[in-house]
């Protein structure tokens, strides 16, 4: 048995399928199930009943999954600590961010990490926070940038800033002129919104109900620029932190107004059980620096 076997073993039970786990792994799908077969040799019982859409552990399979994850975490954590030792960022290292703030933030961090970093893999994905904060549990993120989270035991928060939310719509549309608007007129425009599990959203229909205003959401969409082309149409109106708009907003290419008193707080999370890496800490602090410095350029008050 190795590590190798392991690491295939764990992926192929975590999908439930072994052409999604070999994907994951970027490996050929005959390799894993080969190192599969051996594992099962050595050991002498079958890890996986095979089903029709997929795979599904043995008893047998459960309890090696259990042991085998805690064995491949001291390991991980073993060339960690020897890393720290070594004081050179090294190895997989990944941060998450909504895409308002990846739009302004993985440019920057990807010309660092490859000018001064080059042991470090780093990995930099687009990812809402209701979505990320189990990752973040689960091992599979090393950071992550969220909006306004719940208390966790597992996981570590810092505050990086608070934005104001603001409507958003054409520039000439005479709504959008005033100073402010309050959450419980929001009911008199039609909106577009990112998908009920997005943890901004959230917070604005609890405010705006809180206003006795029920929001007139019709459509949802994630793609910023598809989102941007249909508020420059007239049609329909956005609600969004102002990282998101602050450059179509300064140059006049979108109308905004904020929303009175309505704010969002950004955190840094990471989990408290991953051992740490100097490519962590170094990830870690040059994104508080990215953001922060981000949050002064544009009038966001830091925190």
């Amino acid at each position: 048995m190795d590590l190798r076997q392991f690491r295939y073993f764990i992926q192929a039970a975590r999908r439930e399928n072994f052409r999604k786990a070999s994907d994951d792994l970027r490996v050929a799908q005959s390799a894993l199930t080969r190192q599969i077969q051996h594992l099962e040799q050595e050991l002498g019982f079958l890890l996986f009943d095979r089903v029709k859409r997929g795979v599904r552990l043995t008893a047998a399979g459960q309890r090696l999954l259990d042991r085998s994850q805690h064995i491949l975490g001291e390991v991980d954590r073993l060339k960690e600590s020897l890393q720290l030792e070594a004081h050179v960022p090294s190895g997989p290292v990944s941060l998450a961010a909504p895409p308002s703030i990846g739009r302004l933030l993985f440019n920057k961090l990807a010309q660092t990490f490859l000018k001064s970093y080059p042991k470090v893999n780093l990995s930099l994905l687009e990812g809402w926070t209701s979505n990320v904060l189990g990752q973040l549990r689960r091992g599979e993120l090393s950071l992550a940038v969220v909006t306004d989270p719940p208390p966790d035991p597992l996981l570590e928060y810092t505050r990086l800033f608070t934005e104001s939310l603001y409507l958003v719509g054409r520039p000439d549309d005479p709504r959008l002129k005033k100073r402010s608007l309050g959450a419980g007129s929001l009911g008199d425009f039609p909106l577009v919104m990112t998908s009920k599990h997005n943890r901004s959203r959230q917070l604005i229909e609890i405010s705006a109900a809180r206003e006795g205003a029920k929001l007139d959401i019709r459509l949802e969409l994630e793609s910023p620029e598809t989102l941007r082309q249909l508020l420059l149409s007239g049609r329909i109106y956005g609600l969004l932190p102002y990282s998101s708009i602050f450059q179509d907003a300064q140059t006049r290419r979108l109308g905004a107004v904020p929303i009175k008193g309505q704010t969002m707080a950004r955190y840094l999370a990471k989990s408290r059980n991953e051992a740490n890496s100097v490519a962590r800490e170094t990830l870690e602090k040059i994104t508080i620096g990215e953001l922060r410095g981000l949050a002064k350029r544009i009038a966001i008050r830091e925190q």
